[in-house]
């Protein structure tokens, strides 16, 4: 299912890239990935305010089902992510510390 995720995202990138500004282009993936991380978070809070026992129960299983597709389709969305921000990610993990910057 990860597999389906993931050239699905790509794919819909590829069109998106060849046929949107390049700035809306960071806006909605951009956007799509914190999406994914709110949901996920919010599914985790729900499980983890329901008192989770051991074993899942029937009532939780849909807050497992969100966590699974939400949490996938934000290691999709973070990778294209790092794609399309490679050269700023490059620049502040390759810059030199020029000493105390202080004024």
């Amino acid at each position: 299912m990860e597999l389906y995720l993931l050239i699905t995202l790509l794919f819909i990138y590829l069109i998106t890239a060849a046929m949107v500004n390049k700035d809306v282009v960071h806006r909605i993936w951009t956007l799509a990935f914190i999406a994914a991380f709110v949901v996920t978070a919010v599914a985790i809070g729900f499980l983890r305010v329901t008192n989770q026992d051991v074993m899942m129960s029937a009532d939780n299983l849909n807050w497992y089902y969100l966590l699974y597709i939400f949490g996938s389709m934000s290691v999709v969305l973070g990778l294209i992510n790092l794609w399309m921000y490679r050269r700023p990610l490059w620049q502040i993990l390759s810059a030199k510390d020029d000493g105390d910057t202080k004024e």
